[in-house]
């Protein structure tokens, strides 16, 4: 798994470095590095933190469920902001990271070919 994991972040590490000699810099990373897939991975330790009642050094218990609802709204917020105004794919299989590279190319050529003209 971690062969293919190192695979697919070479690819993805190309791609990007063929948009970025486009002048269109990174547009692609691997999930695991993806600030919204680690937003939403925040989300879903809050949420279970809150569904199996996790407990907090804070004794009131609707103090708790109030910080567990308020990190779970954070983390979704970012992720959905994220998601909305970055700029940047995840990328989770290899043949995402070779459509990604695949794109690059096509980008870099079609720049390349308005350049000369």
């Amino acid at each position: 798994m971690l062969r293919i994991i190192r695979e697919i972040n070479a690819t993805v590490k190309l791609a990007n470095e063929i948009a970025a000699a486009a002048g269109q810099g990174p547009r692609w990373t691997l999930f695991v590095t993806n600030r919204s897939f680690i937003a939403q991975v925040l989300a879903l330790v809050f949420a279970l933190a809150g569904l199996f009642g996790v407990p907090l050094p804070i004794g009131a218990e609707d103090i708790s469920e109030v910080i567990y609802l308020i990190g779970f709204a954070a983390a979704e917020g970012w992720a959905m902001f994220e998601r909305f105004t970055g700029r940047t794919r995840a990328v989770w299989s290899r043949e995402q990271a070779l459509k990604a590279r695949e794109e690059a190319d096509a980008l870099s050529a079609a720049l390349r070919h308005a350049t000369t003209q």
